[in-house]
């Protein structure tokens, strides 16, 4: 390998900040432009029989995959890996349709790290 083939093929350069995987995950009752809107709040609680949407942007992480792990008062109901690119910064979600419950949503990397999680209580 050449020096220069070497320097293209560098993740970070000279001077350039090095970022471990960073993660957020939203809950919301839909997707808008490409984000969870209509969240749960005391006066609109997530309901049984309603679906709900995991949104998670994830950015340092690398070409591969990460996965939404859905569980129902600590069984797990829902697993689903969804491919992410090699961009700075990539958005995906998954939903579930609710039955009363305590949940846990949580994400993780393709290592198994655990990058994100919320829980919440449909009634």
């Amino acid at each position: 390998m050449t020096g220069l083939e070497f320097l293209m093929s560098a993740r970070a350069f000279a001077g350039e900040r090095f970022t471990l995987p960073a993660a957020t995950l939203d809950l919301g009752r839909r997707i808008v432009n490409r984000e969870a809107v209509d969240g749960q709040t005391p006066a609109s609680p997530f309901t049984s029989g309603e679906s709900v949407y995991a949104h998670t942007t994830i950015s340092g992480h690398g070409a591969g995959f990460i996965e939404h792990v859905w569980t129902r008062d600590g069984v797990e109901i829902a697993r689903h890996y969804m491919p992410v690119g090699d961009d700075r910064r990539w958005r995906t979600w998954s939903r579930h349709r609710l039955e009363a419950g305590h949940y846990t949503v949580e994400v993780f990397a393709p290592d198994g790290r655990r990058l994100a999680g919320k829980t919440f209580t449909a009634l």
